[in-house]
C-alpha cells in the first residue's frame, strides 16, 4: 500500500493541466510499473482505487475554503483527479464503475454550483464514460441512479432549472427512448400553484387581502345596495378563482388525502366543464358560419412573439402570470388553452382511478411509498371520474382543428404511462435493502444483532499476529517435493520408482551376501582368538615341565589330539562346570573357543616312587551341537529381508495378489519366479480367493495354471474352459470384459457383434494382450482360452443368432453375457422407436434362441438410468424403477422381461442384471479404450478427443441449475477394468454351488446389483480432473438441460460387495490417466495411430 500511495504521489506532482487522455496514458503506465507488487490483481485494484478516492475526498474537504478565493484552482483540480480516475478504469486497473462510484459519492458531498461544474465534466468525458455501457447493468445502473439523486435536489423552477434541462438531455443521450431504464419515476410532482385558487396560508400579503376584502364585504353589507354589474363581476370573479384552484390537486394529487379536497375538486370540475363545453360549441358554431360565408380563413388572431426565447437567460417566464379575471373568457376561447386543460384534467382523473379499492392492493407496496397516500376512491366517485373522463375525451374530440386526432394522440400517452408506472411497480426490481443482521443466542435467549457485533470476534481474531506458515515453500505439495529431493522439472519427468518384485528378491539376495560377509569375519576374528590362545596355553605348559628327562626305559606315550569341534560349536563359559565325563580346561581363563580350535597338550606326568603301570588318558567326550552366530548387525540384515519381502509383496499386489497369508521369506522367492520366471514353476499360481457369501479374501495355490474365485473348499464349482458368449464384444465395455475373461484363463471366449459403434480391431488386440500374458509353458488349452470365436451377426436377426448357436450345439455355451445395446440418452429421445426395437428386441431374440440351446445362465448389462430421478441418494437396488429417457425404458423393459423368464422357469433359469452408472478409463496398455463413432455420447471420450484435437467445439454443459453443488448433474464413475471383474464376480455367482440366491423373496433366480464406486462427481469436476491429466485448458458454455438427464445418479454398492465381492478401487485419477494413455497412443481410436 505504501508503493501505492507514493506513486499516487509522484503522478499528481507531475500532472499537466489540462489532462487530456494522451499525456495521462504514459505517466499512468509508469506510475504502475512504479508500484509493482507481488500481491494479487483484486487487491493491487483495491489498493488503487482506495487511494485515487481518498486523494478526491481530501481535496472535496476543502470546497468551504476554496470558494471564498476568487482565483481558486479547485474545479481544476478536482477534474484533473476525475481524468486520472477515468484511466485507471481504462487501464483495467479499477473496475469500470469506479467513476461512477466516486461520483456518485462525491455529488452529495457539494453544493449545487460545485455539481454543476462536475456535471460539465460529465458531459466533456461523456463518450469515453459510456464506452462499452450496457443498459440496466454494471455502470449504467451506478450512473442512472447518480443522475436521478441530483435531480432529487434540484427544483424544477428557478435558476437551477437550466441545469435540471441540461441532466435530462445528457439522460436521454445516453439512455434510448425505448429502454426501460431511462424511466425516472421519482414520484414527485410539478411546483405547487400558488397563483389564483390557491392556498396562501402563513402570508403577510394573504393575511392583508383577507382583512380588506372582509372590510368590504362589511362596508357593502352596512351599505345594502344591489348593484347587477358588481353582482356579475363578482360571479366571473368566483368563476376565476374556483377554475384557477383546480391547479392545486393537478399539482399536488397527496391534497386528495385532506377531508373535503375530493368534494371541492368534484365541485370545481362539475363548474368548469361546462363553460369548456360551451366555449367548444361557440367556436364550431362560428366556424361554421364563416365556412359557409366563404370565408376558409382562421378567425384566430395571431399572437405576437412574447420573446420567451430571447429572454430565456433572465428572469424565469411561466404562463401562470398571465392570467385575470377579465382575460379568463379569452383564455377559455383559446382552444390550445381548453386542450392543455383537459390534457391535465384527464391525466389526473387517470391517476384517481388506481386508488379505487380493488386497483389499490395491486400496487400498494413499501416499495412505492412515495407514490401513496391515504385516500381510497369510493365506489360512487369512481363512477363520477370514469363518467368524467368520458366528457373530457368527448370535448377533446369535439375540439378543432384535429380534435379526433389530438384526442387519439392523448389515450395513447395515457395508455404508455400506465404501463410505465405498471412495470414499474411490478417488474423493476428494489433500490432500497435493509440493514444485515444475524439471529445469535445470548444468555438462553435470541437475539438480533448488527454487522459489528455479529462480527467482533472475527475481527479480533483478524487483529491477532497470525500462526507460523507450516510449510515452507508455500504449499504442502511444493514443499513435499522438495523434501523429496526434487530440484528441477527434469526431476519430475524421471520420477522415483520402488520398482518391481524382482528388484526386491535383489535387495535381499544383497542382505544374503551382507550376512554371509558378516560371518566370515566373525569367523575368522574367532579362529584368530583361538591359535593365540592356544599358543599362550602351549607355552605355560612347556614352563611347567620339570628339567630332569624320563628315563629312556620307560617313555611317555604320545599325547593323543583332542577332538575338535566345528567352527560353529557353541563354546562354554568358563564359570559353568564340566559336563560329567569331560576333562575340565587347564587353564581357567582359556576361552572355550580358543580351546576347540586347537589341539589340546597333554602334560608329563611325575614317577611315583613303586612301579606301577601308566595310567590311561581318558576319551575326550563329543563336542555339543553347534548354535548359529549371534550378532547385531546379522539380525539388523534379517530384518531388512523381511522388510523387503513385504515391500516386494506390496509392489506386486496390484497385479498378481491383494494379500497373503504366508511367510514372507518362504515364499517371496518362490512368488517372483511364478510371475516372471514361470518355466522354472509351471504348476504353482498365487491368486486372489474370494467367497460371494463373505467375500473372504485369503491366497490358494492352483495346480495345472488354474486359478479361483471362491475358497478352496468351493473350487470344484466353478466353470473351467466353459464357453462364454459376450455379445457386442468388440465394443467398449465387452471388450474389456473379454479381456477380464481371458485373463482367467477358465473361459472360451465367443463374441457375437455387429459393429454399429465399433471395430472388429478391438478384439484382435484384446488377443494380443491375452498372448501376452501366457506363461512360456502354457498348455494348449490356456493358448486355446486366449483366442478369441468372433462373430459378426446382428441380434435383432434371429437366423444370424441361431447359426452361431447351432455350431456349438446343445448346452455348448455355458453362460451369455449380453452387453449389445445402442446407449444415448440424448439419441433416445430423438429416435425412441429404433432404441425399442434394438435394445428390446434383440433382448428378447437371445433369450428365446439361448433358451432352445439349454443356455440358461445370463449376465444382463443394465443401467443406473432406470432409476429416473431418484427419492434417494445413493440409490440402492430397491429403489422403483421409473426411467426418464427412452433408453433408461429399454433397461427397464429387459430387466422385467428377464426376470419374468425366471420366474416362469426358476428350476432353469438363473440370471443377474449388473446396473452400472458411469464406466470410465481404459486398459493400462493403451491398446484397448472407448472410441465411438461419430462423436462421443459420453463426457469423459468426449473430453479426451478434444484435448487430442479431434473435435474442435466448445463442450456444452447441459445445465447447472440442478440441485447438487455446483449445479450441474453428478454421475457415479468407476474404472472400466472394475466393471469387468464384476462380470467375472457374476459369472461365479451363476455356478452350482453359488449362495447368491439362497436369501432370495421370491422363487425366480434373478437378482440385480449396482456396480459403482458410491462416490458422485459432477460435469464440472470430471472437466477440472481430465485438465489435471491432460494439461489441456478446456473452454465450455452452459446451455439449457438437456432431455431425460437427471440431476444425480450415485449408486449405493453395498449389495454388490456383500454378496459378490464386488469392489472398484481405482481413483479418478487413474481413470483419466489410462484414458488419455489410450487416446494419446491411438488418437484416431482404432483406425490409425
Amino acid at each position: 500500500m505504501q508503493s501505492v500511495e507514493a506513486s499516487l504521489k509522484t503522478l499528481l506532482a507531475t500532472l499537466p493541466h489540462p489532462a487530456d487522455k494522451p499525456a495521462l496514458d504514459p505517466l499512468v503506465t509508469e506510475a504502475l510499473s512504479r508500484a509493482k507488487a507481488s500481491s494479487s490483481a483484486e487487491i493491487r485494484r483495491n489498493q488503487w482505487e482506495y487511494a485515487l478516492k481518498r486523494e478526491i475526498f481530501a481535496l472535496a474537504a476543502t470546497e468551504g475554503q476554496a470558494l471564498k478565493d476568487s482565483n481558486t484552482r479547485y474545479y481544476e483540480q478536482l477534474c484533473d483527479r476525475l481524468d486520472l480516475c477515468l484511466v485507471f478504469s481504462e487501464h483495467d486497473v479499477c473496475d469500470k464503475a469506479f467513476p461512477f462510484t466516486v461520483l456518485f459519492d462525491l455529488l452529495e458531498t457539494q453544493t449545487i454550483d460545485s455539481c454543476s461544474h462536475i456535471f460539465s465534466w460529465i458531459e466533456l468525458r461523456a463518450d469515453r464514460l459510456t464506452e462499452g455501457m450496457v443498459p440496466q447493468k454494471g455502470k449504467a445502473l451506478v450512473l442512472l441512479r447518480t443522475l436521478n439523486d441530483l435531480l432529487r435536489r434540484l427544483s424544477k423552477i428557478g435558476n437551477t432549472t437550466m441545469f435540471c434541462g441540461r441532466i435530462l438531455t445528457f439522460m436521454s443521450q445516453v439512455f434510448p427512448l425505448g429502454e426501460r431504464s431511462g424511466v425516472n419515476l421519482r414520484g414527485e410532482y410539478g411546483p405547487v400553484w400558488d397563483a389564483p385558487g390557491g392556498k396562501k396560508e402563513g402570508s403577510a400579503a394573504n393575511a392583508e387581502e383577507q382583512v380588506s376584502m372582509k372590510k368590504e364585504a362589511a362596508e357593502e353589507e352596512d351599505k345594502m345596495q344591489v348593484d347587477e354589474s358588481k353582482a356579475e363581476s363578482n360571479k366571473q370573479e368566483e368563476f376565476y378563482n374556483t377554475f384557477w384552484s383546480l391547479q392545486l390537486p393537478f399539482s399536488r394529487p397527496p391534497l386528495f388525502a385532506e377531508p373535503d379536497a375530493f368534494a371541492r375538486f368534484k365541485e370545481g370540475v362539475n363548474k368548469a366543464l361546462p363553460v369548456i363545453k360551451e366555449a367548444t360549441a361557440k367556436e364550431r358554431a362560428l366556424m361554421g358560419s364563416k365556412t359557409s360565408a366563404g370565408q376558409p380563413s382562421s378567425l384566430k388572431r395571431k399572437r405576437e412573439s412574447e420573446g420567451v426565447e430571447d429572454n430565456a437567460g433572465g428572469e424565469y417566464f411561466f404562463a401562470k402570470y398571465l392570467t385575470s379575471p377579465d382575460l379568463l373568457e379569452l383564455e377559455i376561447a383559446d382552444t390550445h388553452f381548453r386542450r392543455q386543460f383537459l390534457f391535465q384534467l384527464l391525466i389526473l382523473l387517470n391517476h384517481l382511478l388506481t386508488f379505487t379499492k380493488a386497483v389499490k392492493t395491486t400496487w400498494a407496496t413499501p416499495r412505492n411509498r412515495s407514490l401513496q397516500m391515504d385516500f381510497t376512491l369510493d365506489a360512487t366517485d369512481a363512477q363520477w371520474v370514469q363518467e368524467t373522463v368520458t366528457k373530457a375525451t368527448e370535448e377533446l374530440r369535439q375540439t378543432t382543428p384535429n380534435g379526433r386526432s389530438f384526442a387519439e394522440t392523448v389515450h395513447v400517452i395515457l395508455e404508455r404511462e400506465k404501463n410505465w408506472v405498471r412495470w414499474k411497480n411490478e417488474l423493476c426490481a428494489p433500490f432500497d435493502k435493509g440493514p444485515w443482521s444475524e439471529e445469535i443466542e445470548v444468555d438462553g435467549q435470541k437475539r438480533k444483532v448488527g454487522l459489528e457485533e455479529a462480527t467482533r470476534e472475527v475481527r479480533m481474531k483478524m487483529r491477532m499476529d497470525p500462526e507460523p506458515w507450516p510449510h515452507k515453500l508455500g504449499s504442502a505439495p511444493l514443499t513435499e517435493i522438495w523434501e523429496m529431493g526434487y530440484r528441477d522439472l527434469t526431476d519430475l519427468q524421471r520420477p522415483f520408482s520402488p520398482g518391481g518384485p524382482r528388484d526386491f528378491l535383489k535387495k535381499i539376495m544383497q542382505e544374503d551376501a551382507r550376512i554371509e560377509m558378516r560371518r566370515k569375519q566373525l569367523q575368522k576374528q574367532a579362529d584368530r582368538v583361538a591359535q593365540a590362545r592356544a599358543k599362550a596355553a602351549a607355552a605355560a605348559a612347556a614352563k611347567e615341565q620339570p628339567k630332569e628327562s624320563a628315563p629312556p626305559a620307560e617313555t611317555a606315550p604320545p599325547p593323543a589330539p583332542a577332538r575338535l569341534p566345528s567352527s560353529t560349536s557353541t563354546p562354554l563359559h568358563p564359570s559353568l562346570p564340566a559336563k560329567p565325563g569331560t576333562v575340565p580346561p587347564t587353564s581357567v581363563s582359556a576361552d572355550n573357543v580358543a580351546q576347540s580350535s586347537s589341539p589340546a597338550r597333554v602334560p608329563t606326568p611325575v614317577q611315583p616312587a613303586a612301579a606301577s603301570p601308566a595310567p590311561v588318558p581318558t576319551p575326550a567326550p563329543p563336542p555339543p551341537e553347534p548354535a548359529p552366530i549371534k550378532d547385531q548387525l546379522v539380525s539388523q540384515y534379517e530384518e531388512n529381508k523381511q522388510r523387503w519381502a513385504w515391500l516386494g509383496f506390496r509392489a506386486g499386489r496390484e497385479l498378481h495378489s491383494s494379500f497373503f497369508d504366508v511367510d514372507p521369506l518362504v515364499k517371496f522367492e518362490e512368488y517372483v519366479k511364478v510371475i516372471e520366471i514361470p518355466g522354472d514353476h509351471p504348476t504353482r499360481r498365487f491368486v486372489t480367493v474370494s467367497t460371494n457369501a463373505n467375500a473372504s479374501i485369503g491366497i490358494a495355490e492352483m495346480q495345472d495354471g488354474a486359478t479361483s474365485a471362491g475358497p478352496p473348499e468351493a473350487r470344484e464349482d466353478k466353470p473351467n474352459g466353459s464357453r462364454v458368449l459376450v455379445t457386442g464384444g468388440a465394443g467398449y465395455i465387452a471388450s474389456h470384459v473379454v479381456y477380464a475373461l481371458q485373463e482367467t484363463r477358465r473361459y472360451k471366449v465367443v463374441s457375437i457383434d455387429n459393429h454399429h459403434n465399433s471395430t472388429p480391431k478391438a478384439l484382435v488386440r484384446v488377443a494380443e494382450l491375452a498372448r501376452s500374458n501366457l506363461p512360456a509353458d502354457a498348455s494348449e488349452k490356456d493358448k486355446d482360452s486366449a483366442e478369441i470365436e468372433a462373430y459378426s451377426a446382428d441380434l435383432t436377426k434371429p437366423e444370424e443368432v441361431r447359426a452361431v448357436f447351432e455350431k456349438y450345439g446343445k448346452g455348448g455355451i455355458w453362460g451369455v453375457v449380453h452387453i449389445a445395446a445402442y446407449k444415448a440418452v440424448g439419441e433416445s429421445t430423438q429416435i425412441p422407436l429404433t432404441y425399442y426395437a434394438n435394445n428390446v428386441g434383440a433382448t428378447v431374440t437371445l433369450l428365446q434362441i439361448a433358451n432352445e440351446f439349454d443356455c440358461t445362465r445370463f449376465v444382463y448389462s443394465s443401467s443406473a438410468t432406470v432409476y429416473g430421478i431418484p427419492p434417494v441418494i445413493p440409490i440402492p437396488e430397491t429403489t422403483r424403477l421409473q426411467a426418464q429417457s427412452p433408453y433408461g425404458k429399454t433397461k427397464v423393459m429387459s430387466e422385467t422381461i428377464i426376470e419374468d423368464l425366471c420366474s416362469a422357469e426358476p428350476s432353469k433359469w438363473q440370471a443377474l442384471s449388473l446396473r452400472y452408472f458411469n464406466p470410465a478409463g481404459a486398459h493400462p496398455s493403451g491398446l484397448i479404450g472407448e472410441d465411438p463413432r461419430g462423436r462421443p455420447g459420453n463426457l469423459l471420450p468426449l473430453l479426451a478427443q478434444m484435448a487430442v484435437g479431434r473435435i474442435k467445439d466448445k463442450l456444452q454443459v447441459f445445465g447447472n441449475d440442478y440441485p447438487t453443488p455446483d449445479g450441474t448433474c453428478v454421475r457415479d464413475y468407476l474404472h472400466v477394468l472394475d466393471l469387468a471383474k464384476g462380470h467375472l464376480l457374476a459369472l461365479d455367482a451363476l455356478a452350482p454351488g453359488s449362495t447368491v440366491f439362497d436369501n432370495r423373496p421370491a422363487e425366480a433366480r434373478y437378482k440385480a446389483y449396482n456396480l459403482g464406486k458410491g462416490k458422485g462427481l459432477s460435469v464440472l469436476q470430471i472437466v477440472e480432473a481430465m485438465k489435471k491429466a491432460t494439461g489441456f485448458e478446456y473452454e465450455y458454455d452452459i446451455v439449457g438441460r438437456r432431455k431425460g438427464d437427471v440431476p444425480d445418479l450415485t449408486a449405493d454398492p453395498t449389495l454388490a460387495e456383500k454378496e459378490l465381492g464386488f469392489t472398484a478401487p481405482q481413483t479418478l485419477e487413474t481413470m483419466c490417466r489410462d484414458l488419455w494413455n489410450w487416446q494419446t497412443k491411438n488418437p484416431n481410436g482404432y483406425d490409425g495411430q
